[in-house]
């Protein structure tokens, strides 16, 4: 499941003009802690937005593969329509992933200083999930 929804987060936040990407900052360990620390609804919301993101291209760019199987720039459109797709529930689903991609990149120290913010203290841990 773990390859499913990093390829997703992959295909919303790529390497754009100089600004790096999800693909480079530490996408593992934020799944890791994600899947320790979250909330099951997260979870869930997650898991399910992925899947309906792989499954829709059929809906945006009207071919009967999976969105791992689309070429770069099929996979860009899909990924521009099933944002800005016209049904509430789709668009739902591109903001849950969107969301979850952003907290990770937004972590980043080298993201964070190229875009002139300061570092994030260290993690206290002092919630998680069934505490």
């Amino acid at each position: 499941m773990t390859w499913f929804v990093r390829f997703t987060m992959k295909s919303f936040m790529p390497s754009v003009d100089g600004m790096k990407g999800i693909e480079a900052t530490d996408l593992s360990a934020f799944l890791k802690e994600l899947r320790r620390d979250a909330p099951f609804n997260i979870r869930l919301g997650l898991f399910l937005s992925t899947w309906i993101y792989l499954l829709t291209p059929i809906f945006t760019v009207w071919l009967p593969l999976p969105a791992f199987l689309l070429t770069e720039k099929l996979r860009d459109k899909h990924t521009n329509r099933f944002s800005t797709h016209r049904f509430y529930l789709i668009r739902s689903c591109a903001l849950m992933i969107k969301m979850m991609a952003g907290m990770c990149w937004g972590r980043d120290p080298e993201v964070r200083k190229a875009l002139g913010c300061d570092e994030l203290p260290e993690d206290p841990g002092t919630w998680r999930v069934g505490e």
